[in-house]
């Protein structure tokens, strides 16, 4: 492999000069000791450098290289093959006035970060203790336990070969590895790297001691360190090659041949670096670095090859806690990856990506969103191998990784990543902490639900380069597990894509489990759907301010709600001038201002015993498809760390023509946002703005009745007994005034206009039956009522009638303007026609409709009555009635209404019957009006006349008694 020296310049010849003399004590040992050449090594470590008499200030590092060999030295390139590695570290000297090299600064620390993927297993080699490392001047450590050599430099005692032993690591430390150098122990750390340097192994040497004058040093460790080619370097070198176990060299293992060093597996990645950093006790803010690729023999860059000849055969397992339809639960995810040992063979290559499809209907609970919070990247840290600060409430469940590595599993968590601020920019994610003696494992992956099914894909990519041979992910259960799983019944498969470091080609597995009615076999059968139903005011007062209060669920195993449609008992209504109306462009993106809001919403969402609850508003909004009126209801659909947007859902609020009560068709409510099924659950809505609602001025029993439809088209039918009390309480005084006659129309004989205005007073019972009997003065032009004026029902309700015999107008409480309208005869049937009254919204309420019916007869006195016998119960202040004279009028005089007799006859007959059931007869005198000037000169020529009368009897009078006095006197 192509060394990639740093530039820095040291005479060559002083330093093998040097070395030379130091050799040549240990001529026939260091033939033994041919340095084995390393693309990749496990767990190296660099000698001790140590004090010098004299320094420079020029301490730089001069070489830095490696190789990896077979233990005869030939290189090795192979993918996952268990090599030799090999690295030389050498730092700069000076020569003193013997001509002796003497380095230029005392090195302190040294880091050398080993090439990703170049990995060491300490589990396969026993173990050495520190108190046997340290025992003597090159320690008691078993042969067994020993994973290669070294061979320390120094300027004036020439090379000292030594064993290096692997030792039992201190707490909180994966690997540690150490050698002693007449009573100097020097301990190799083994750390793993962080995510930004792809979980690499690295090796520190710290606070090294200043005894000898070291100027390099070189490090093999073995690929199967029990292998008998290692014996003649195996065991207390500095003592003339005793074996520690006893016996002299060569000395053997003892000891299984299990393989230690492992070469990358990742063939795409081409040559690969190592890099060492280090620095001096006499200037630590001096850090001196170094690198090298890796290469073959002639310096060519050369990476792993021949990965096709790499075996990965994963597989995977996945089972939730309770496979019970529709419900929550927890989930286990393992995928194991067999090992193999080999020492001759090809290591497995580690899993690069995961891509896990979960079946379908297995999603995203909203249930899961109860108590649960996110982690930032502020607090995953993903880059550092510190421990994070996740909150716990962030915490989805558990992880454990067997790994060859370590003697015990890696164990940690699975935690929620915030909402688009993760790695992905994803609405979810996911982090993987691992942890072990001194490892911090962080992995991020990317949930994607599919946005219209919810079926939940997951990816983890890039993955370390650290093999596993079982990786068990389990989601935590309960009614607040993450996870639903599917509503129908039957076997569900879980697919994989496996890719590993040693090719781009997934490895597709699969795993089944059967989902059951209640998750032990019990069939699903068809799903039905039967939803309750509440609905009703919170005050039963006749007539009183209320809240209205709608509640509409279904179970988990039911069909999901869709849309509702409800029929509000008549007189339960709601005062729409007192509150402004929302614009459409507002209402339908969920903007509208709060002076239109009319209640709250709450929607409970998710399966299980602990839906999330999603409060919301309501609000009264213009006209909608169709309708006066609309309803906008908005729900942030924000459940705990998600935020999904602004739910808006709209309604028509339209009114009955006959009976003024109110009809509201819903849209069809969302089922899924972002991937995320809201399976939804309850719907409650509380109409509660003060002063908004109130209550029918009727007492009898009503039902508030709707259709509630799922996502599957089936439609239910439901209802609620509803009616209010103390209707008696109420007050009722109706009062009507009629007017008749105009210039030219109250002589007899001739048509003649009639006006009627009804007044009443807030808060009294409404009306329900209007009887008004005209006098007998007045009649009905027959022919014109039977057959010029009136027209079908057809026509009426295409609102073609030819002929308009009036207009009507009602001032309510209710509205911001008055209702106007025409009035027109309709034939039903009966002798007479009816006098339909066509009422008509104004501004905003231009689409309401409302048909008053008037039943016209004639009693047997001859009379004409009309009789409204189905008012609606809605406060009507101000009423008036207007029928035309002339062609068309269906009103007549029988005699000449100016006459005083007639205006003394013109008594009308009027019958109030309330809604509460109360009644109020009346005779009123009908207003003649038109009755002109003559008719005044008349009444005054009478008056005068009457007078005239008076005074001659009067005179009369006086002249008998005066003559009766006379004479008696």
């Amino acid at each position: 492999m192509n060394a990639m020296h740093q530039p820095h310049t040291v005479e060559q010849s002083t330093w093998e000069a040097s070395r030379a003399t130091s050799q040549r004590r240990f001529v026939g040992l260091r033939a033994r000791l041919t340095m084995r050449s390393i693309v990749f090594c496990s767990v190296l470590a660099v000698a001790v450098i140590v004090l010098s008499s004299t320094t420079s200030s020029a301490f730089s590092i001069v070489r830095f290289d490696g190789q990896a060999s077979t233990p005869q030295g030939a290189p090795v390139t192979q993918a996952g093959a268990h090599a030799d590695v090999s690295m030389d570290l050498q730092t700069s000297t000076t020569t003193d006035a013997d001509g002796m090299p003497v380095p230029d600064g005392t090195v302190r620390d040294i880091s050398v970060n080993l090439p990703v993927g170049l990995l060491g297993d300490p589990t396969t080699t026993p173990k050495c203790t520190a108190e046997q490392l340290g025992a003597g001047f090159a320690g008691t450590c078993p042969d067994s336990t020993q994973v290669g050599v070294a061979t320390v430099h120094t300027s004036s005692s020439g090379d000292f070969p030594v064993a290096i032993y692997n030792l039992v690591p201190p707490p909180n430390m994966p690997a540690q590895f150490g050698f002693n150098l007449y009573q100097n122990v020097v301990h190799l750390n083994a750390r793993l790297r962080g995510r930004g340097d792809g979980y690499g192994l690295a090796i520190d040497i710290d606070n090294i001691a200043q005894a000898l004058p070291v100027i390099g040093a070189q490090v093999t460790l073995w690929g199967v360190p029990a292998d008998p080619s290692h014996d003649a370097m195996r065991g207390s070198l500095l003592a003339g090659g005793l074996c520690n176990d006893g016996g002299s060299m060569p000395c053997p293992a003892h000891a299984p041949r299990t393989p230690f060093i492992t070469l990358p597996s990742d063939c795409a990645a081409g040559p690969l670096t190592s890099t060492v950093s280090t620095y001096s006790w006499q200037n630590p803010s001096d850090v001196q670095t170094g690198a090298f690729v890796s290469h073959l023999p002639d310096g060519t860059p050369a990476g792993a090859d021949r990965c096709e000849k790499l075996r990965f055969e994963p597989s995977i397992e996945v089972q939730p806690d309770r496979a019970a339809a529709g419900k929550p639960s927890g989930l286990l995810v393992r995928i194991r990856v067999p090992q193999d040992d080999n020492p001759d063979g090809l290591a497995v290559p580690p899993l690069r990506k995961a891509v896990v499809t979960l079946p379908k209907g297995v999603v995203v609970s909203p249930s899961g969103a109860r108590g649960l919070q996110a982690c930032a990247p502020s607090q995953i840290e993903l880059d550092d191998v510190t421990e994070p600060t996740c909150p716990a409430a962030s915490n989805l469940g558990h992880i454990v990784i067997d790994t060859p590595l370590l003697a015990d599993p890696l164990q940690g968590s699975i935690y929620l990543a915030k909402q688009t601020d993760n790695p992905f920019g994803t609405t979810l994610a996911l982090y993987l902490v691992a942890r072990g003696p001194g490892v911090v494992l962080k992995l991020p992956g990317k949930v994607e639900p599919d946005p219209v099914t919810g079926q939940v894909v997951t990816t983890f990519d890039n993955n370390p380069q650290l093999p596993f041979s079982q990786f068990d992910l389990r989601f935590d259960g309960g009614d607040t597990a993450a996870l639903s799983m599917p509503v129908d019944c039957g076997p569900k498969t879980t697919t994989a894509e496996l890719t590993p470091w040693s090719s781009s080609a997934p490895v597709v597995v699969s795993d089944t489990f059967h989902v059951s009615a209640d998750g032990s076999g019990a069939p699903c059968g068809n799903r039905g759907f039967s939803p309750s139903f509440n609905a009703g005011t919170t005050s039963l007062a006749a007539g009183g301010d209320a809240t209205f209060s709608l509640t509409f669920s279904r179970d988990d195993a039911e069909q999901e709600l869709s849309d509702i449609a409800i029929d509000m008992p008549p007189g339960l209504l709601g005062r729409i001038a007192s509150v402004p109306l929302c614009p459409d462009a507002l209402a339908a993106t969920g903007a509208c201002d709060g002076s239109s809001q009319i209640g709250s919403v709450t929607t409970a969402a998710g399966p299980g015993d602990q839906p999330y609850y999603l409060p919301g508003k309501a609000f009264i909004t213009g006209a909608y498809k169709g309708a006066p009126f609309g309803l906008s209801i908005v729900v942030p659909a924000v459940a705990g760390p998600f935020d999904l947007g602004t739910v808006v859902v709209r309604a028509a609020l339209s009114v009955d023509r006959s009976t003024a009560a109110l009809h509201v068709q819903s849209d069809s409510m969302p089922t899924i946002l972002q991937g995320i099924p809201l399976q939804v659950r309850t719907v409650s809505i509380n109409i509660d703005r003060p002063g908004f609602m109130f209550n029918p001025s009727n007492c009898s029993s009503m039902r508030v009745s709707g259709s509630i439809a799922s996502t599957s088209g089936t439609v239910r039918n439901v209802d609620n007994h509803f009616q209010v009390a103390g209707c008696a309480a109420l007050p009722f005084s109706p009062r009507m005034t009629l007017r008749a006659g105009s210039r030219g129309h109250t002589k007899k004989g001739v048509t003649t206009p009639l006006s009627v205005t009804l007044s009443m007073t807030n808060g009294q019972a409404n009306n329900r039956v209007v009887d008004v009997d005209l006098p007998r003065t007045l009649n009905a032009e027959l022919n014109v009522v039977n057959v010029r004026n009136s027209c079908s029902p057809a026509q009426y309700q295409a609102d073609a009638c030819p002929v308009q015999v009036g207009t009507a107008t009602a001032i309510t409480p209710l509205l911001r303007d008055p209702l106007v309208g025409r009035i027109f005869l309709v034939r039903n049937g009966r002798s007479l026609p009816d006098m339909m009254v066509r009422l008509r919204g104004q501004g905003d309420a231009s689409l309401v409709d409302i048909d008053l019916a008037g039943k016209i007869t004639i009693p047997k006195d001859l009379t004409v009555r009309t009789t409204f016998d189905a008012v609606p119960d809605v406060p009507i202040t101000s009423f008036r009635l207007d029928l035309v004279s002339g062609r068309n009028a269906p009103v007549g005089t029988v005699r000449n209404l100016c006459d005083a007799s007639v205006r003394k006859a013109s008594v009308a007959k009027l019958a109030f019957t309330a809604q509460s059931g109360k009644k109020v007869t009346r005779n009123q005198t009908v207003t003649v009006a038109g009755c002109g000037k003559a008719a005044s000169h008349r009444r005054a020529a009478r008056k005068h006349k009457r007078s005239g009368k008076k005074s001659h009897r009067a005179t009369k009078k006086g002249s008998r008694k005066a003559a009766k006095k006379h004479a008696r006197s």
